[in-house]
């Protein structure tokens, strides 16, 4: 017999179908080998945070941020107010509600008297 045109061997084309289940596998593997690092290294240094409220090195200014926002979400302002990271500081310098028209307290429970407040706002 004599060899194939172009001479020698000829390329083996795998089926599309294959190779997809190649990538799927080697996707698998990496997927699990992260998932094993991540429950058996210890935590990467990045994300400490030194506890004095000082920026440490690398996440530390996020986390901090990530705190004082679930804060501001847990001031409960009665459906009467808003409270927001900038704004007006409660009795213990944590921030406070911003009370709508014809609202008042801490907490935005006391309805003032006499008041009108404008719908169309």
């Amino acid at each position: 017999m004599e060899p194939a045109a172009g001479g020698g061997h000829q390329a083996r084309r795998r089926p599309a179908g294959l190779i997809g289940l190649h990538a799927l596998l080697c996707l698998s593997l990496l997927l699990n080998a992260l998932l094993l690092a991540h429950h058996f290294l210890p935590p990467s240094r990045l994300l400490e945070h030194d506890g004095g409220g000082s920026s440490g090195c690398g996440l530390s200014w996020a986390l901090r941020a990530a705190r004082e926002a679930e804060a501001a979400a847990a001031v409960d302002c009665s459906g009467h107010g808003q409270v927001f990271l900038d704004g007006v500081a409660g009795e213990d310098g944590r921030p406070g509600c911003e009370c709508n028209a014809c609202f008042a307290g801490p907490d935005c429970s006391l309805r003032t008297p006499d008041c009108t407040a404008d719908a169309n706002r």
